[in-house]
């Protein structure tokens, strides 16, 4: 992969094929989230592995989710891609909003699969359920990372987040090495990132004008139905695609569909 600097922190990128361009901008646990759905994607595709994910040093002090939509912005600049359709998952979500409130001129479509449960996004009549069932177990992850346990604080949140069947996908898509790894990219989120997407605080959603494409696993919880039903509502050009028997996994365990979602080949998946 190709590597910059932007601020004293470091992101890693490829960038891949001709054509309309699409950034894919991965969600918090490591970095490997849009590998194969990367594959599959017409046009010109930019993988970016964000500062914190890159496998060099850790950066030096914490990234705000405004740091992250800017480090985004720098490298489409410099790469000069003009307007593109932002792909992203969970966390790398609200860097997807975060950047098109910022730089709308760089963001042509929105793909937000899976927006994280967090409290700016969430249905308000969700909110003390996914408090009281998510938050002793982020507050026992972040504990445990905090001890020096990192995988175990890993395994801790993935399971709570994409059930107990998440290893198996893992390792069925990304191989022994490719958990390892995202073993050791889980140091950063745990640390950095769960408290920084805690910390962020929307501007005006309405204000996003570009087209959003609001993407769901048919077997994610209801919380997660209701938020992207709620963001639908709030935002002004937006639609929703389901992925019959996806969860949070699904740019792992459903990527095909999830490049025929993006590439607006969405027949038969639930388009709504």
């Amino acid at each position: 992969m190709n590597e910059t600097t932007f601020d004293g922190a470091t992101v890693a990128w490829t960038d891949t094929g001709s054509g309309a361009a699409a950034l894919l901008v991965h969600a918090g646990g490591f970095g490997a989230w849009f590998e194969p759905v990367a594959d599959l994607l017409p046009g010109r595709v930019v993988r970016m592995l964000r500062a914190g994910y890159t496998g060099g040093p850790p950066p030096t002090g914490p990234i705000e989710i405004g740091t992250h939509a800017a480090h985004a912005a720098a490298l489409l600049d410099a790469l000069g891609t003009g307007p593109v359709t932002v792909v992203s998952h969970s966390s790398g979500s609200v860097i997807a909003l975060q950047l098109a409130l910022d730089r709308p001129d760089l963001v042509d479509r929105l793909v937000l699969c899976e927006p994280p449960l967090i409290d700016a996004l969430l249905d308000p009549a969700d909110l003390a359920q996914v408090q009281a069932e998510l938050g002793p177990v982020l507050g026992a992850a972040l504990g445990a990372a905090a001890a020096g346990d990192v995988p175990g604080a890993f395994d801790a949140f993935m399971r709570a987040v994409c059930g107990p069947g998440y290893r198996a996908v893992l390792v069925d898509v990304l191989g022994p090495d490719g958990v390892a790894r995202a073993e050791r990219d889980a140091a950063f989120f745990l640390a950095d990132e769960i408290p920084a997407v805690g910390r962020w605080q929307p501007g005006a959603l309405s204000a996003i004008t570009a087209p959003v494409l609001l993407v769901r696993g048919s077997a994610s919880p209801g919380p997660t139905h209701r938020l992207v039903e709620r963001l639908a509502a709030v935002l002004p050009d937006a639609t929703v695609a389901t992925v019959d028997g996806a969860n949070h996994l699904l740019p792992l365990s459903h990527p095909e569909a999830v490049a025929e979602i993006v590439a607006g080949r969405a027949v038969g998946l639930g388009t709504a």
